[in-house]
Parts: structure tokens; C-alpha cells; sequence
């Protein structure tokens, strides 16, 4: 009688196994379904679609290149240079202060009194409508939301920026327009907004050494 038993509760186990296994394969256990990880956030218009896709990879590529900064309030004039070595290792100088990524290690540097602190602070580039970020996710983040406001239809074009071919789209906002630009293999090469225009000046497919130099 015992064994009979035992068999029996063996069998009726097996049974919910069975019918959990088969509700889960059919979503029919309440409660939010897994689903894999979405990737970049597009927007369906093919010219803006190709620039941030670009943008979208920037932050993974190895380069050094410069750039000119107009920030439009103040005519504030800026040079900026950004030196990568894949995702984990780059070094972006924004006038005189230096932010540094180099695996776990971080740092803001001011160039001038040779001080860092351990940090990312974007703060003290505030002033130049950037922020250490500016020739990839930012960038990308600015034209999702120019995107979402246009007021007409953007259009695609390729300009020559730095000696490098580069895929633009210019975004329509009220009266004026914002055009960004991209190399193939990512970087921002132009930005032409209402607060800024950076132009990328240099280009090299390699990171420089020197730019993750801490002063002092």
C-alpha cells in the first residue's frame, strides 16, 4: 500500500512539472514574460536612423582626434581633444581639464594647476555646453531628442570633416535646423546647433598615449 502511494505522488509530480513546464513554454504563468536586452533606441526615420547608429558605436572605437568648440551663448571658442582605446580606456580634454577612464580608474584633471581629483566631473565644462561624453552617447541623446521635436522631415547628406567621409543628417526645428554629422567608424564629426557647433579638426585611427598622462 505504501509503494502505491508513493508511486502515486511520484506520478502526480510529474504531472505538475509537466503542465507547469508547458504553461511557461506558452506565457501563461501571470507576471512579466523574460525578454532579451533591446538594443539602441532608433527612430524609425532612415537619415536619423544612420547617424545614430553611428553615434550609437562611437564609444567602443579606438582614435584620437580634435575638434573647435563654438558654444553660441558667450562666443566662447574651445579646443577639445578626445583619445580612445576601446570602451574602457579614454581621455577627453575639454580646454584645460582632462577626463580620464582607464579601466576602473577615473579622473577629473585641471591642467593648469596640475590638481585631480577621482571622479568624473562634468560639471567644470559646464560652461561650454559639453560634457565628457560629447562625441558619442551625448551626442546621440541630443539628436534622439532634436528627432523627436522636428517639425519637418530630416534629410541625409555626406560631408567631407577632417580629411574623413561622414553621413549628416540636418533635423528641422521651428525656423532653424541642427545638423549632425558622423564618421563610419563612429566619432561625432560635426555638431551644428542652436547652443554650438563643434567641428571635428584631426583624425587618427589610434590612440594617443600621451593623452592619458595625469599632470604632476
Amino acid at each position: 500500500m505504501a509503494a502505491s502511494t508513493s508511486l502515486l505522488r511520484r506520478r502526480a509530480t510529474a504531472a505538475l512539472v509537466a503542465v507547469a513546464s508547458g504553461l511557461l513554454a506558452a506565457g501563461c504563468i501571470t507576471g512579466e514574460r523574460p525578454t532579451l536586452a533591446e538594443g539602441p533606441l532608433l527612430t524609425g526615420d532612415p537619415a536619423v536612423d544612420a547617424v545614430l547608429a553611428r553615434l550609437d558605436g562611437a564609444g567602443a572605437t579606438i582614435f584620437t582626434a580634435g575638434y573647435d568648440v563654438l558654444t553660441r551663448f558667450g562666443n566662447l571658442q574651445t579646443p577639445a581633444t578626445v583619445a580612445q582605446d576601446g570602451a574602457a580606456r579614454r581621455s577627453v580634454t575639454i580646454g584645460r581639464v582632462r577626463f580620464i577612464v582607464d579601466g576602473s580608474s577615473t579622473a577629473t584633471c585641471d591642467l593648469d594647476t596640475s590638481s585631480c581629483t577621482t571622479t568624473i566631473d562634468a560639471a567644470r565644462v559646464s560652461d561650454t555646453q559639453l560634457t565628457p561624453d560629447f562625441y558619442a552617447a551625448s551626442a546621440a541623446a541630443t539628436l534622439r531628442r532634436d528627432a523627436a521635436g522636428r517639425t519637418g522631415p530630416p534629410t541625409m547628406t555626406t560631408e567631407t570633416v577632417a580629411g574623413q567621409p561622414t553621413t549628416c543628417v540636418s533635423v528641422p526645428l521651428g525656423d532653424g535646423q541642427s545638423t549632425y554629422c558622423a564618421l563610419d567608424s563612429g566619432p561625432l564629426a560635426r555638431l551644428d546647433a542652436a547652443d554650438r557647433v563643434v567641428t571635428m579638426t584631426t583624425y587618427a585611427p589610434s590612440a594617443d598615449p600621451t593623452a592619458f598622462t595625469r599632470p604632476g
